[in-house]
């Protein structure tokens, strides 16, 4: 997600009143017992806590999303309602830039200053965090949280080794996002809706992808990318993309090969699956070969990484969140008529729906865990955050109310949001961020390696994996 850079954000809001119920903010399906009901007197905040003051919370935002400059004002305003309604504690929201968090963070952790709670993190986050967070299976059971709105299999993300890290929050499958004005320009049929349904004869496959993609992928001279007459240094706009991830090996191997793994399943050999390195020759060929994916200098070049959004991509793979930047937060938008499709089988026969996940942790070094685990039942039920944030709800009687705000938000167009409930079907699993030994250096590796394969053209691609490969091998070695 393009997340703008910012300095670091800390609000600190004084509320008054106590109650703790989920179904704050018109939440439905999950609900806490709370110690006191709403709307009874309470004693001051002075008589709330030992020291005389409220207890502070501090919630700390940016190592998923949630750090867009859009989406803060709706975080503010949720600590406001909670510290309305909570004398006794004083919620703090605390923002980094995406790309400064996880630095950020740890080094508050090594420093003896972890916040309290943080979130939304994706899984990809817990890989670095997720043996610092406090089980919350406890606090579940003693509170009389409600989870049977929520999918048992979603629940089972959050619970390593038997601890339970998270509440599930927030889903974001992916699918094909795609700007129908331009597909009308080149007279050619809209993407399916439908899983099952074939394009134009077809059968909706990467293939037929790869064959839309290059008629929609255009030059300065009107020439599309099947034409002989085609300059693939003049191109103007292109028939595909998967934003933000463009420099990821892993991902950009799972949307087009499927679910795998770099380790083996003893959980300390590399490897790099055969379904994936189809994958990644289908990305470096459309990049290089096909020229119907911009590399990275067509790709900053374009709305400044947010490609769709410049209305010079005529199909983007993105996850549910993208729904939060779309358009600009000022100006006017070059996209001004989109839909969203399925994503086509890949080669193994399979459709695959790279899935991003979020949920708020409490940090186990918290000298407030009571506390901690009122805000974060708050927060997880919190259907304003999920509509900001552009996530799927985790609890189900939520989505409806989730996609009518979508629809209120992009009106006129009608948006067919049956496609991200069918792609919530098709998760990768494992998930393409899924555990790796000595994860943050071999993450960094696989980045480099999407990087090194965007941008050069000319790679024996079979050799540059294998290399890959023996690298993890040492970097896992390291973690023994």
């Amino acid at each position: 997600m393009h997340r703008p850079n910012r300095t670091h954000r800390r609000l600190g809001i004084a509320g008054i009143g106590l109650a703790l119920v989920l179904a704050a903010c018109g939440t439905q399906g999950a609900s806490v017992a709370p110690s006191t009901a709403a709307g009874e007197s309470e004693p001051p905040p002075e008589e709330s806590a030992a020291t005389g003051e409220a207890v502070e919370i501090e919630w700390f935002v940016g190592l998923g999303t949630g750090e867009n400059e859009e989406q803060i004002p709706t975080e503010e305003a949720v600590v406001q309602a909670f510290n309305d309604a909570n004398p006794g504690i004083t919620l703090t929201l605390t923002v980094v830039d995406n790309t400064e968090a996880s630095t950020t963070l740890a080094t508050r952790i090594a420093a003896g200053d972890a916040p309290d709670i943080i979130g939304p993190v994706g899984i990809r986050g817990l890989q670095s965090f997720g043996d610092q967070l406090l089980d919350i299976g406890p606090y579940i059971e003693e509170s009389g949280v409600d989870l049977s709105e929520i999918p048992q299999a979603l629940i089972d993300v959050y619970n390593v080794n038997g601890t339970q890290i998270g509440i599930p929050m927030a889903v974001y499958p992916s699918f094909i996002y795609y700007n129908k004005s331009l597909f009308d320009e080149a007279g050619l049929a809209y993407p399916p809706h439908e899983v099952g349904e074939q394009y134009e004869g077809q059968d909706w496959t990467w293939e037929t992808v790869r064959e839309l993609a290059m008629r929609l992928t255009v030059d300065a001279n009107g020439n599309d990318a099947t034409s002989p007459d085609f300059d693939p240094e003049a191109i103007e706009q292109y028939g595909l993309d998967a934003q933000f991830t463009e420099n990821d090996a892993r991902a950009w191997s799972t949307i087009f090969g499927g679910s795998g793994s770099a380790v083996g399943e003893d959980g300390k050999t590399a490897q790099w699956p055969d379904n994936w390195r189809t994958g990644l020759q289908f990305f470096y060929d459309g990049i290089h070969t096909d020229h119907f994916i911009p590399n990275e200098t067509a790709v900053q070049g374009m709305a400044d990484g947010n490609t769709f959004q410049s209305g010079l991509i005529a199909m983007d793979v993105v996850h549910q969140w993208y729904t939060c930047c779309i358009y600009p937060a000022e100006g006017t938008p070059s996209v001004t008529d989109w839909d969203i499709a399925v994503l086509p089988e890949g080669p193994d026969g399979n459709i695959t729906s790279k899935l991003h996940a979020d949920t708020i942790g409490i940090m186990a070094s918290t000298e407030h865990p009571d506390e901690a685990f009122q805000v974060l039942s708050f927060l997880a039920a919190s259907p304003e955050l999920t509509q900001v944030w552009g996530a799927l709800p985790a609890i189900e009687s939520q989505r409806d109310a989730f996609f009518a705000g979508l629809d209120e938000t992009f009106a006129p167009l009608e948006i067919d949001w049956n496609v991200s409930t069918q792609m919530l079907e098709y998760p990768d699993n494992p998930s393409h961020e899924a555990f790796m030994p000595n994860f943050d250096e071999a993450d960094s590796a696989n980045k480099d390696l999407g990087s090194r394969l965007w941008n050069t053209p000319d790679l024996d691609l079979e050799a540059e994996l294998d290399a890959h490969v023996e690298l993890l091998q040492g970097l896992f070695d390291e973690a023994e």
